[in-house]
This record gives C-alpha cells, structure tokens and sequence, in this order.
C-alpha cells in the first residue's frame, strides 16, 4: 500500500477511493467501486433501527461482511443523548460482538461515558482493535485509554498536548464532518508532533495497514 495522507473516518463524498473510510449508517451504505467504508448503528440513530430483530440483523451482519467494509462503526456510548444509557451499551455491545466475529476493527464515539467503554472492553476482552475517533480530550485521558489497548483518531478539533503524546503505533487521523482537506490535518498534525508530513503519513499508513488490512 503506498504511503499518502488516509482519512480513518469521514462522513464526506469521497472522490478518489482509497483516500478515506466512509462511515455509514446501514441504510445508507451504497459502496462505490474500489472505496473504503465502515458501517454501524451510531448512539444518536438507535430509536431509527430494530437493532434487537433477527431479521434486521442478519440484514446488518451482511452489510458488515461486505468486502469494501473494513470496520464496524461508528458504534457507541454518548451520555448526551436522549437514548438510555443501558440501550446504547447493549447494542455496542451487540455490534463489538460482530465486530469480534468478523474480525474488523471497531470505530468507537464516546462522549462522557468512557468508565463505561472501559468496563465493557473488560467484560469483552476483544481481540480486534478498538479506535475512539474524534478524541478532543486531555493527555492523561489519551494515555490511559491507550494503555487500556485503545487506538485513537484525531480530527480537525483537538489538545495539542494529547496528539503530542500519543504513541505512534496507536495513532489516526480523520476529518469526520469537517470541511477541512485532510492533507492539511496531516501537515498540522506533524508540526504538533514535531515531525515531518512524511514521517507523520507513513506512521499512519503502517497503522492503517496494521488495524484495518491485518486481520
């Protein structure tokens, strides 16, 4: 795989395939030739899905095995939103389980519930890798996260000093919903960092490698 800037997770038209993972919602998955995905049931649409029925998942799982589908997500636990809690947390871990099955990686959206992540990893113990995209949180909050075996993706919002910290191998970038070109995340990302763009692709580019194409 060659070494270009690689967007994790976007909700945007991608042009050029290969250059992003697209997350979609399951009715929404309508791959292109060549382009990259990830599907899953987001907190914020639960009440939109019968997550619970056979049938709707068996709809899912084939979704999820689809060969342009490289991950599950984005799947999680938000403490913002209207759904309860123990909803969320059962189809998260629902779509871990499947995740664990198919052997793809989870993309992840936390918001203030990351005792409760953390608690389900435990209870779960998956193999498969484990990506909190968007992370705006502290440093100490990155590393803890990371030493409980947790990747992270950083977008176009986020602490200095977390990306900073990071370690290189569990390290992502993504745009999510912003507009921002994600070859300019790259380029401020590496000034954070303190390294050069090139450096700073090709770490992401082996990661990618690694999570997404190595299972």
């Amino acid at each position: 795989m060659q070494s270009y800037p690689i967007d994790i997770h976007t909700h945007q038209l991608v042009h050029v395939p290969g250059e992003a993972i697209v997350s979609s919602l399951p009715d929404a998955f309508f791959p292109q030739e060549d382009g990259w995905y990830s599907v899953g049931i987001h907190p914020w649409n639960l009440d939109s899905y019968d997550w619970m029925d056979a049938t709707f998942r068996m709809y899912f799982e084939s979704l999820v095995c689809h060969p342009q589908v490289l991950a599950v997500g984005e799947v999680g636990l938000d403490k913002l939103v209207s759904v309860p809690l123990d909803s969320q947390t059962d189809a998260l871990r629902y779509q871990a389980d499947v995740a664990e099955s198919i052997g793809k990686p989870l993309v992840l959206h936390l918001v203030k519930a990351t005792t409760e992540l953390l608690a389900l990893k435990r209870e779960l113990n998956p193999r498969v890798p484990w990506i909190v995209h968007g992370f705006r949180g502290k440093a100490q909050l990155a590393l803890d996260l990371v030493r409980h075996g947790l990747y992270l993706s950083f977008g176009a919002r986020y602490q200095e000093e977390a990306l900073r910290q990071m370690p290189a191998d569990r390290l992502f970038l993504e745009t999510d919903e912003s507009d921002v070109p994600i070859s300019d995340l790259y380029e401020r990302a590496a000034l954070v960092r303190g390294v050069t763009c090139d450096e700073l692709v090709e770490t992401v580019s082996r990661n990618v490698r690694s999570v997404f194409f190595g299972h």
